[in-house]
């Protein structure tokens, strides 16, 4: 109890409450007298008595009274110094002592008290669809991914409990294997777009995790290609198409089939325009940017998914076996179970491409695709990969569990290709920078360029 509350009487009996009467101080005897005197006015003076007798009968009273009225609490201080300590009288007690103004009541009643409100929960937190986000929780639950700990040190709140364990997933799948490759967000919702088709119900109860391809990955495959036709005929061009091939399967990508489609329709443009304004138009030169080996693999009809997955294992241990395991991994996830769902009218614009596959930098390909990139964002545009699921069936959560899974691990497979085969192509391009410089002069001011390394006028 601070100093200013409270008042120490050494001499004296002094009680002193200066929070309620401003400090105003009353000895024992004339708070006695006063309380007397308003209980029984007709009685006579305390003066009119015998000073001996009386004395010492009203001190008597008195120490009884304080002893049986008062809640005090004592500390021993020095000697026979005491500490008197009283609990604040609260604006209930009016009602039944009337007290003068400066005036401390030696009895006094404790007033009311207020219930504790340790245990009453402070905030509420409202959830849209709120049922739905806790089912989902206990099914994370259930299926061993959270527990109560988790669920305290999140504070109680159902949205952070589910976005905690579903980045913990993530990281245990891919680390830092997506860094500076590929960019990709992961969203659990129970309606489908964000434009013109905002809020299109999934279905009855049903949530649906989506990952979208925040921004594209790119991959030069030309000096991969050109290495591993090197050991064995179609070998490079069986690696690049298994690739698309497996890739397609879970993901938008693009590649020279997307570049010749837009080829397509470029010339079905220039026909129906006006003829002076064909000139105009630019078509990409894509035969001379997609290799000869690529071009007759796909015109060759012997040639399928089981003949190229088999002629690369018969080099997995081969100089370039690393790029080979990767791509015979990216090809076995792409062949599990699959529930993606199929999107009819939910959204304005397919899927923004996972990846830009070309053959070298600022090819035919890389062309057409800066030229179709300028629309790609100009509406709401399909998710990447989407799995829909029902919180209340376990079985329904466990597979969307293991595809969700699976394509974190494709990803993850892919993202390591990428860093292999963008550094192949930038040693590749190196030496050959080296190869094409020229000797040295043999005559000072006279320097002969080869006619690969001239600069193009």
């Amino acid at each position: 109890m601070p100093a200013r509350q409270v008042r120490i009487a050494r001499d004296s009996q002094i009680i002193t409450n200066p929070l309620s009467y401003g400090g105003a101080m009353v000895t024992h005897e004339q708070a006695e007298q006063e309380q007397d005197r308003r209980v029984n006015p007709d009685r006579p003076a305390p003066g009119a008595r015998k000073r001996a007798s009386e004395q010492s009968e009203s001190t008597h009273s008195e120490t009884s009274q304080m002893r049986n009225l008062t809640k005090t609490v004592r500390h021993a201080l020095r000697g026979d110094q005491s500490l008197v300590v009283r609990p604040q009288i609260s604006s209930a007690s009016s009602e039944r002592f009337a007290a003068a103004p400066g005036i401390s009541l030696l009895a006094q009643n404790p007033g009311l008290e207020f219930p504790s409100m340790r245990r009453v929960r402070g905030k509420y937190v409202h959830e849209v669809n709120g049922k739905r986000l806790y089912t989902l929780c206990h099914a994370l639950v259930t299926l061993g991914l959270g527990d109560e700990k988790l669920w305290q040190e999140v504070g109680e709140a159902p949205a952070g409990f589910v976005q905690t364990i579903a980045h913990g997933l993530i990281d245990k799948i891919c680390g830092e294997s997506h860094k500076d490759t590929l960019s990709i967000s992961c969203e659990i919702r129970d309606n489908l777009g964000t434009g013109r088709w905002r809020g299109s119900p999934i279905g009855d109860g049903h949530l649906a995790v989506l990952f979208e391809a925040e921004q594209y990955g790119y991959v030069a495959v030309g000096a991969a290609i050109r290495t591993l036709e090197e050991q064995e005929r179609f070998l490079g061009a069986s690696f690049y198409l298994l690739l698309c091939q497996s890739l397609y399967r879970w993901a938008r990508i693009y590649t020279h089939h997307d570049a010749e489609m837009y080829d397509e329709t470029l010339h079905e443009w220039a026909e129906c325009d006006d003829p002076q304004n064909r000139d105009s138009y630019e078509f990409p030169r894509l035969d001379e940017a997609i290799p000869e080996c690529v071009q007759t693999l796909e015109k060759s009809e012997g040639w399928t998914a089981k003949e190229m997955r088999m002629l690369l294992r018969r080099h997995r241990n081969g100089p370039c076996g690393g790029w080979i395991e990767k791509v015979l991994a990216i090809h076995r996830l792409s062949r599990s179970n699959r529930r993606l769902m199929q999107f009819e009218g939910e959204y304005d614009y397919p899927p923004l491409p996972l990846l830009l596959v070309v053959f070298r930098e600022n090819d035919a390909i890389h062309a057409c695709f800066d030229q179709e990139s300028d629309s790609f964002n100009q509406g709401d545009n399909e998710p990447t990969c989407a799995i829909c699921f029902l919180p209340e069936d376990k079985e329904d959560c466990n597979d969307a569990l293991r595809t969700s899974a699976t394509f974190l691990k494709l990803t993850r497979e892919l993202a390591e290709l990428i860093k292999l085969l963008n550094n192949h192509e930038e040693e590749d391009a190196r030496q050959r920078k080296h190869r094409a410089q020229p000797a040295l002069p043999t005559q000072r001011g006279s320097v002969d360029l080869p006619v690969e390394a001239r600069p193009i006028q």
